[in-house]
């Protein structure tokens, strides 16, 4: 099999995120994961909570990141709605109890949720090196994303063993800070991928490493991807 011809190959999260067999999971994700961390009465509250906050924002001028290239206003409007959620759970309970409420959510669900729209790993394998294979996927589903305006990415380090990237500017982050806190976007969408990706790549042969994130001040998200002595070479 070629990288080329695994599902949603070269596409990225505008394309990924916005189809309805994703939005209607992830909607259900979160009002079944809402409603047993909070209770029917709380997710309510979070709910109305919810709607104002990203009514409001959508109201905002997001003129910056157009520029960046983001031009899918239903995408937008979809990633405000997620941020509101966090702001609004954040103004009920505090941060504190908010982020462990989202760690919570993304332990149980995040590895599913996520590799529900990527490759497998055996199909990663099926094209030969799966190392290998995984970083063209990803170089090429994250070109996708920077044309988006989503991300500003340098890769620092491609070789065969490792591979290193930072993400410069990414639009969660930018949403966190318009929303009044960089640090919503961790427990809304950083803390994410430190669930799904260092599962995904122990299956793989290989491990994932992060540093610091924007949301938490770092100077970049810098991701770090390293075969294990174990890992196979095809």
């Amino acid at each position: 099999m070629k990288v080329e011809e695994l599902p949603n190959y070269g596409k990225g999260f505008v394309d990924i995120m916005t189809t309805p067999e994703f939005v209607k999971r992830m909607n259900k994700l979160m009002m079944r994961e809402g409603r047993r961390e909070l209770g029917l009465i709380g997710l309510l509250r979070m709910g109305l909570r919810m709607r104002k906050e990203a009514k409001r924002m959508k109201n905002h001028d997001w003129s910056r990141l157009k520029e960046r290239g983001l031009t899918d206003q239903g995408f937008l409007d979809q990633c405000i709605v997620g941020m509101a959620a966090m702001k609004s759970l954040a103004d009920m309970l505090g941060m504190e109890r908010a982020s462990e409420v989202y760690r919570r959510i993304w332990d149980r669900t995040a590895y599913d949720l996520m590799t529900s729209v990527f490759p497998s790993v055996e199909e990663f394998k099926a094209c030969g090196d799966a190392f290998k294979s995984f970083k063209e996927y990803y170089k090429a589903n994250d070109a996708t994303n920077e044309r988006a305006g989503l991300y500003e990415v340098e890769i620092v380090e491609d070789a065969d063993d490792v591979f290193v990237c930072n993400y410069k500017y990414c639009l969660w982050s930018e949403l966190a800070k318009e929303f009044g806190d960089p640090y919503l976007c961790y427990p809304a969408n950083c803390y994410l991928d430190e669930v799904w990706i260092p599962r995904f790549a122990t299956e793989g042969g290989w491990e994932f490493k992060r540093t610091g994130t924007l949301a938490t001040g770092a100077p970049v998200c810098d991701f770090r991807l390293e075969r294990l002595p174990s890992g196979d070479k095809s």
